[in-house]
């Protein structure tokens, strides 16, 4: 192991400049990534609105899908409870006119 110091984790320490240029850009990197992770974290407004995001998109698909399976459009869905409503009322009628 000549020409280099081992560094707890990273493995041997490289000896010519290219080498060292590139391990100090690796490093740099991977700095980035954790300070650019670490602040994420600690942004609790962007949290939540994330969260906030994701659930309104879960709520309209669930609406999208839930529609999607229910027969007829909500006018068909209308006009088939009030001629519901017309049909029983007539039968309350015509019994109520028969047993007279």
């Amino acid at each position: 192991m000549s020409g280099t110091t081992p560094t707890p984790g990273t493995g041997p320490t490289p000896t010519d400049r290219d080498a060292l240029v590139e391990d100090i850009e690796k490093t740099r990197e991977r700095l980035a990534a954790t300070a650019d992770a670490l602040a994420a974290k600690a942004d609790v407004k962007a949290q939540a609105t994330a969260k906030v995001d994701e659930l309104r998109s879960t709520a309209q698909h669930r609406v999208h899908e839930t529609s999607e399976r229910a027969p007829g459009t909500p006018p068909q869905q209308t006009a088939v409870l009030v001629g519901a409503i017309v049909v029983a009322t007539a039968l309350a009628v015509w019994l109520v006119v028969r047993r007279r």
